[in-house]
């Protein structure tokens, strides 16, 4: 089992855990849960019903999709912790893919003025991003992440083997966010690709040291994020870089119910790369499609939409919206353009 440690400016610490054996489970509760505290489980209905033995624990069931990110959604989950009597002792789990544990560490971070939480990331997108770095955002009015906290998790536990779940189209929604954080750091993009790429044309996880690769990347995805945050936790600084993709992607997302976060921040990586001409830009175009991925907008959106979309950024401060331009492999930078 991989664990990589991240200690933040803030003193936050979070340890993260890899592994791809289901077995590990019990062990890593026998060792993390303590036994006299009470433990409440926010948990995607999928997961509950395909993995719900495995956690012994009281749960809220939730359906986990873009719209119940909400504040209706927080407020039920907190109506149901006040009736269970849940105490300022209490330890959230969040277990699912990133929309679950966006909101189980939002919770987690307001009820009682601030309760312990970990997660469970079921998701390749969550284990390798969303659950990793302490934000934890809803949504508004379709805006994505308008309200927020940055505050860390105890721990993560990264299982690779929910993965096997998935069909490969699904499992594949959360590769842009992987391909982003190695064109990002520079190391690794090309090996990666060419190993996604081929696991997409063959059988998933067929061999031990197919899995042992699948591993290393997450891993090394995860690890590259932490570096980030370990230097600008709240988002002010290097950090940002991590937005690569994300300003149109959000931008889509608002527009359209047609694609996912993580296909949405794959067309992001298209745009982000003819800003900077990118000398790889054939390259990342063949990888997403090879990966069935969207490299373009849907016909019924135009730019002047998603222009529309991106005047209620998040990330606007004095009328200038942040862009992340991508000039090549390990060199991208920031631009703004006045609205």
């Amino acid at each position: 089992m991989e664990k990589i440690k991240l200690q933040t400016g803030s003193n936050q610490n979070c340890d993260i855990f890899v592994t791809h054996n289901l077995s590990h489970t019990p062990t890593f509760f026998q060792e993390y849960i303590a036994p006299t505290r009470r433990y409440m489980a926010v948990i995607d209905e999928k997961v509950e019903q395909l993995y719900g033995d495995l956690f012994p624990f009281e749960k809220i069931i939730f359906h986990a999709d873009e719209t119940n990110k909400s504040w209706t959604i927080a407020g039920e989950i907190i109506q149901q912790l006040i009736e269970k009597q849940a105490d300022k002792d209490i330890f959230l789990l969040g277990i699912g893919g990133g929309i679950t544990t966006d909101i189980t560490g939002f919770v987690a971070s307001i009820y009682k003025r601030g309760v312990d939480f970990g997660f469970i990331p079921t998701t390749l997108l969550a284990m390798i991003d969303a659950a990793i770095g302490g934000k934890n955002g809803l949504n508004i009015l379709e805006f994505k992440n308008m309200v927020g906290t940055i505050r860390q998790p105890q721990w993560i536990y990264a299982n690779t083997s929910f993965l096997k779940t998935f069909s490969k189209d699904k499992l594949y929604q959360g590769i842009p966010e992987m391909l982003k954080v190695f064109l990002i750091d520079g190391n690794d993009y090309f090996a990666a690709a060419d190993f996604l790429v081929r696991q997409y044309n063959g059988e998933l996880f067929a061999t031990e040291e197919e899995v042992q690769q699948w591993i290393y990347f997450i891993t090394k995805a995860i690890e590259i994020k932490c570096g980030f945050v370990r230097q600008d936790e709240t988002d002010g600084g290097s950090r940002r870089l991590l937005n690569l993709g994300h300003t149109y992607a959000h931008a889509i997302e608002h527009c359209t119910q047609q694609y996912t976060h993580g296909e949405a921040v794959g067309i992001g990586l298209i745009f982000a790369a003819q800003q900077g001409d990118f000398p790889h830009l054939n390259h990342l175009i063949h990888t997403l499609q090879s990966c069935h991925l969207p490299c373009s907008l849907p016909t019924n959106l135009t730019i002047k939409d998603l222009h529309a979309a991106m005047l209620q950024d998040k990330k606007i401060k004095n009328q200038r919206l942040p862009f992340i331009i991508l000039k090549d492999v390990g060199n991208v930078t920031f631009a703004e353009k006045q609205l």
